[in-house]
């Protein structure tokens, strides 16, 4: 059978079968890469595809390389149009002082923070120690496999080390980003009108969240906390242009 393909299908159906595997291996294998996985197996998907048109030359073959081509270059634009402002928003703000601070929750990993989540509580006790007369607001709640919310694994890491329990303020019902700005704001005196607050999270996220934060009337000091593993800021940056996509469509 292998001897009939031509040398073209055999690149791409080995290319495809690669992709496959990675796929599976990032998404079955490893914790946080669903997205990574997701890329492998729509590459493997595309070249699967070419390699069965390959050796074809029927008018409608060349009509569906043409179409499938002008597909994915209309995908990569869309997708660049949402990553370039994530990726030109990945760094805190110059001035990230204010009042409060909003930590957004990540995965908990039974009762211990994930790396994720341990990445953004490093930087949140930086910025306390920067900040000791503003409190914060660490909002999470609790999902599957999760001994606890994630505003409370916040609360233990933080007053381990030494962070005053008075200045932190739970909130246990986020279950999104967008929940995670409006639960958090609506604990926020409601005297303050256009509140500063100082917003937490890796940095991927950070575009996306002033975008949420200046729809529901706040100004945002954007805080990034960078991912410790580069694999994972990948994983997550081509995961937000897709989120982006979503909230300019569907709203938050």
């Amino acid at each position: 059978m292998t001897k009939d393909l031509t040398k073209a299908q055999r690149i791409l159906f080995s290319l495809a079968a690669v992709c496959l595997v990675l796929g599976a291996v990032f998404g079955f294998c490893l914790v946080g890469y669903l997205m990574t996985a997701l890329v492998f197996w729509g590459l493997a998907a595309c070249f699967a595809f070419y390699g069965v048109l390959a050796p074809k030359k029927t008018a409608a073959a060349r009509w569906w390389r043409r179409g499938m081509s002008a597909l994915l270059a209309v995908g990569l634009v869309l997708f660049l149009v949402a990553e370039i402002p994530v990726l030109a928003d990945c760094r805190s703000d110059a001035d990230t002082s204010a009042p409060h601070l909003i930590v957004c929750g990540a995965g908990v990993n039974g009762s211990i923070p994930s790396l994720s989540l341990t990445d953004r509580l490093d930087q949140a006790l930086v910025w306390l120690e920067a900040n000791p007369g503003s409190d914060a607001i660490l909002s999470g709640s609790q999902g599957p496999g999760e001994d606890l919310s994630e505003a409370q694994a916040m609360f233990d890491w933080l007053t381990a080390r030494g962070v005053d329990p008075a200045r932190l303020i739970l909130e246990e019902q986020a279950g999104s980003s967008y929940e995670n700005l409006a639960n958090s704001l609506a604990l926020i005196s409601p005297a303050e009108t256009n509140p500063r607050v100082a917003i937490l999270s890796g940095e991927y996220h950070l575009h996306r969240l002033g975008c949420m934060a200046r729809k529901l009337g706040c100004e945002p000091v954007l805080v990034a906390a960078r991912t410790t593993k580069p694999s994972l800021f990948i994983n997550y940056a081509v995961r937000e242009a897709f989120a982006m996509w979503k909230f300019w469509i569907f709203g938050p």
